[in-house]
C-alpha cells in the first residue's frame, strides 16, 4: 500500500515538474520569437497630467447624465386615450409597413437545415487523448487511484 502511495505522489510530481518545464519552454521561445522580430517593447510615455481625482469623477458623472438624458424617449405631444374594453386603440395603419417573407418560392437555394454533429468513435477519442504524454500520466494515476486495491486484484 506504502508502495501505492510513492507511486501516485511521485507521478503528481513529475506532472507538476514538467508542467513547469514546459512554461519555461514557451517563454523562452516567446522571448526568442519577439526578439527574432526585431520589435522591442513600447517607451514607456511619461505625462505631467495631474488632475484631482474628485474633479475627474464628478466630469465623468455630468457626461454620464447628459448620454442619459439624450437617449431618453420623447414624451409625446397628446396623451394616449385609455383603452377600454369596448373600444379599440387607434392604430395609424401608415406607420405598418408588411411583413416580407423570408424565403421566396422561386428561390434557386432549398431552405437551410441543421446537421446532426457527427460524433467520434469513443477509441479515436481515447487514442487523440493518449497521445500526450501529460495525459498518459493521468489517466496512469487515475487507473491507480480509481481501481481495486492490489490485495483484491486477482
Amino acid at each position: 500500500m506504502k508502495g501505492i502511495t510513492i507511486i501516485v505522489i511521485l507521478s503528481i510530481v513529475g506532472s507538476i515538474v514538467s508542467s513547469i518545464m514546459e512554461k519555461r519552454k514557451a517563454a523562452a521561445a516567446k522571448k526568442a520569437r519577439s526578439a527574432s522580430l526585431g520589435s522591442s517593447p513600447q517607451p514607456a510615455v511619461k505625462t505631467q497630467w495631474k488632475a484631482d481625482p474628485v474633479a475627474v469623477k464628478i466630469e465623468s458623472l455630468r457626461r454620464r447624465h447628459a448620454v442619459i438624458q439624450e437617449k431618453s424617449v420623447p414624451k409625446p405631444d397628446k396623451p394616449l386615450p385609455k383603452p377600454d374594453k369596448l373600444t379599440p386603440i387607434p392604430v395609424d395603419f401608415q406607420k405598418i409597413k408588411p411583413i416580407a417573407p423570408l424565403h421566396v418560392e422561386d428561390c434557386p437555394l432549398p431552405p437551410t437545415q441543421s446537421r446532426a454533429r457527427a460524433s467520434k468513435a469513443p477509441s479515436i477519442q481515447l487514442a487523440s487523448m493518449l497521445r500526450n504524454q501529460r495525459n498518459i500520466r493521468t489517466a496512469i494515476v487515475l487507473s491507480e487511484i480509481l481501481g481495486k486495491p492490489i490485495s483484491q486484484r486477482s
